[in-house]
């Protein structure tokens, strides 16, 4: 009888057909597993580029704090120190010092009111306990800023500006107590970056059909690819960060140097007689050119390089043309 032969021949059908399937889903989920992958490895390698960026613009930030700070508890704090000994000061006998920096009792009050502030936070142990304080302070300038954090505050719980400055947060490796932003909101305005984890690998391939496995990981690629695209566009805007950090540091440092070299000439100065009026033109001159620089290096310390945005501001970019304009007059004195 031919049935037998039929339903034979069904059968054989059927387990072909069965091991078909049994292949197909065999290749499928070889194949989520390979994209899969691949979209961990070219994660894996934009997130670190990333944080090696973010911990060196840190750093960056934290050196240049460093530098300030010891730029008013020495230069600056000399300078008021042997400033403050002079008598009959005349602000509006205005001697021509090669440079249009503009000198008056306020500037100079407002460089001593820094310099005491600074010192009872190096007192405080500030300088050498608060790495994130320092950060911030690079960052951010102004003392008031600096002035908001205690010995060991991390530059999530600085108050003002620096509490809302995501990206600072985010530079620092913390998270914000206020605001909400965070590590990942820090990185959105840097580049667009989606807060919370892009990938989810290995969760589909203990999906119910190899298929689906396959699209999903075809899916969590292209997650992949936009992620690490958004992470390198983070990465460049950190570059430009770390640019003008760089610049400010190289500005000042020999600008910190010739300063000290007219403090010298100031304290001699002042240890033959401590009566303005009484000095030669020249003396005067060296008087207010000291000033000036005094006043200029407090101007680059306190301009701001990024904003509540985590973009470089203006203002340095204004700040530090001054600043190199100025050094490039005082050559001529």
């Amino acid at each position: 009888m031919p049935i037998p032969f039929i339903l034979g021949g069904i059968a054989i059908a059927a387990a072909g057909y069965g091991a078909k399937k049994g292949y197909d889903a065999y290749e499928d989920y070889d194949t989520a597993d390979n994209y899969n992958q691949k979209a961990q490895n070219i994660y894996d390698k934009a997130s670190s580029e990333l944080n090696e960026a973010r911990e060196t613009t840190n750093q960056k930030f934290e050196d240049l704090g460093k530098l300030k700070v010891s730029i008013y508890e020495e230069s600056l704090a000399d300078f008021v120190d042997i400033f403050s000994e002079i008598k009959n000061i005349d602000f509006e006998d205005k001697v021509d010092i090669g440079t249009d920096v503009n000198i008056d009792y306020s500037s100079m009050l407002q460089i001593k009111n820094s310099v005491i502030e600074i010192n009872e936070l190096i007192g405080g142990g500030l300088a050498a306990a608060s790495g994130g304080a320092l950060a911030g302070f690079g960052a951010l300038g102004g003392v008031s800023m600096l002035a908001s954090a205690s010995t060991g505050t991390a530059i999530a719980s600085l108050s003002g500006v620096a509490a809302t400055n995501a990206t600072l947060a985010w530079l620092g490796g913390g998270s914000l107590a206020t605001g909400g932003f965070g590590m990942a909101g820090g990185m959105a305005v840097l580049g667009g970056i989606v807060a919370g984890p892009v990938l989810a690998i290995g969760g589909f391939l203990i999906a119910s059909k190899a298929e689906e496995a396959k699209y999903n990981a075809y899916a969590n690629f292209d997650k992949a690819k936009v992620a690490s695209e958004e992470m390198n566009v983070a990465k460049v805007v950190l570059g430009g960060i770390t640019l003008r950090v760089d610049e400010f540091h190289t500005l000042l440092e020999p600008m910190n140097k010739i300063f000290e070299e007219y403090i010298n000439k100031m304290r001699n100065i002042v240890d033959k007689s401590n009566d303005y009026s009484q000095y030669s033109e020249n003396d005067k001159k060296t008087v207010m050119v000291t000033a000036s620089i005094a006043k200029t290096i407090k101007n680059v310390c306190d301009a701001p390089i990024i904003d509540e945005e985590g973009t470089v501001t203006r203002k340095s970019k204004r700040v530090m043309k001054k600043a190199n304009e100025f050094m490039r007059k005082l050559e001529e004195v």
